[in-house]
């Protein structure tokens, strides 16, 4: 069992076009985080150090955990 300072609010379920999949819990809400633009690109940074690439999602799911 996760210690209570370890809960995190989301999961997010990623897959990538070219096939990658990516399965994470964070506090950051990644649908509605601020966008950051390098080199054209829209990226989301997470709490726990993802660098989301918003162009590369093929598809995202969430789950609320609490």
């Amino acid at each position: 069992m996760r210690n209570a300072g370890e809960l995190k609010k989301y999961k997010f379920y990623l897959k990538f076009k070219g096939g990658h999949n990516l399965i994470f819990e964070t506090n950051t809400d990644i649908r509605t985080a601020e966008r950051n633009k390098v080199n054209g690109g829209l990226f989301v940074d997470t709490e726990n150090n993802y660098t989301i690439n918003l162009a590369q999602l093929e598809s995202l799911n969430v789950k609320i955990l609490h």
